[in-house]
């Protein structure tokens, strides 16, 4: 996983819960690091022990923290990191949304052993978009908190529902955003 999703758990737990919470966190995911580096590989493993240590410091679901940490990510961790994607990708939630393939590629493009995740998209004339996700992680739930965070970021105010995911046996996540 790359840092810059370790660091922008760091960030929400620091930001929601303070200093302490932090500490806690990685001293229950026995994680040693100091601070991340945004590009660099950290193992997967250590992710998700940083969520799960998240879930116990904060008495929160799996479910809300990964939502959270998408709607965080967006507004904070990301535009601070890329903010020259955030001026390309678009103008509106819809054109940022239907960017997000083409800037996973870009970002990940020179850094090795990159697995972004990939997306396919359904325009429908009542002005729905289906996603379709796919990625050997399957972090829809925090796709759906970072779609979420797109629609704050652009003041738009988007609904979100999964209607397949991999969890459940589909081939990839298909997701459901309406616009206002």
């Amino acid at each position: 996983m790359k840092g810059i999703i370790n660091k922008g758990i760091q960030e929400l737990v620091e930001a929601k819960f303070g200093a302490q919470a932090w500490e806690k966190v990685r001293e229950l995911a026995k994680c040693e690091e100091l601070f991340f580096s945004v590009s660099e590989d950290y193992p997967d493993q250590t992710t998700q022990n940083l969520v799960t240590a998240v879930c116990e410091v904060s008495g929160l679901s799996l479910e809300t923290v990964l939502l959270d940490f998408g709607k965080f990510w967006v507004s904070n961790t990301a535009v601070e990191t890329y903010p020259t994607f955030f001026k390309l990708a678009g103008k509106t939630a819809r054109e940022f949304l239907l960017n997000m393939d083409r800037v996973h590629k870009q970002v990940t493009k020179n850094i090795h052993n990159a697995k972004p995740p990939s997306f396919e998209y359904e325009e429908f004339p009542d002005g729905r978009l289906l996603m379709h996700y796919r990625s050997e992680r399957g972090l829809c739930t925090i796709l759906r908190g970072i779609i979420l965070g797109v629609g704050v970021f652009f003041n738009e105010e988007l609904q979100v529902e999964e209607t397949s995911c991999m969890h459940n046996g589909a081939p990839r996540c298909s997701i459901e955003v309406s616009f206002p």
